[in-house]
């Protein structure tokens, strides 16, 4: 379980080494802080590795979405976000990692055309047109002068959304 969710949640190559440095340290002792958990990271991993790519982060984001069930409900709430807004009405949505921006990018499309079962007709009823328009196609991201200021906001993408029907 563990290597999955550091896997796919933190999109950490060395999840293998990480998750088996923890399963060897569980026999011996219980992990009771972040701190021990960090130190069993760099351990798995080495010291020149983890002061290069901070793996730990990637480690306590796949914790955090995990426990949180965030990408489920991220799944949830974007639909229904679309479906709260007046014609007119915009949806800008900023995500932080990969996992979330796919998701955003993916729920917008699926809104923004039309239906595959009438696609091609002459004449679309009105229940199977996009019910959105997607603003930028690209994400806007931070420029260089704001990262500066802003570290975190390097990883930052917005996304937006305006509602047609």
């Amino acid at each position: 379980d563990l290597l999955s969710m550091f896997y796919t949640y933190g999109e950490e190559p060395r999840s293998k080494a990480i998750v088996a440095a923890i399963l060897k340290y569980r026999k011996e002792k219980e992990i009771i802080t972040t701190g021990e958990l960090v130190h069993i990271i760099e351990t798995a991993v080495g010291a020149k590795y983890f002061y290069e790519k901070h793996p730990e982060r990637q480690i306590f984001q796949a914790i955090r979405i995990e426990v949180n069930h965030e990408l489920n409900v991220l799944e949830d709430v974007l639909p229904n976000a679309i479906s709260l807004l007046k014609k007119g009405g915009r949806l800008c949505v900023i995500t932080f990692h990969s996992l979330e921006d796919r998701i955003v990018k993916r729920i917008f499309k699926k809104y923004s055309e039309v239906d595959e079962m009438v696609k091609g007709l002459p004449d679309i009823p009105e229940e199977y047109k996009p019910h959105i328009q997607i603003i930028n196609k690209k994400p806007v991201i931070a420029s260089d002068e704001e990262i500066k200021e802003n570290s975190r906001s390097k990883s930052a993408k917005l996304r937006v959304i305006e509602k047609v029907i």
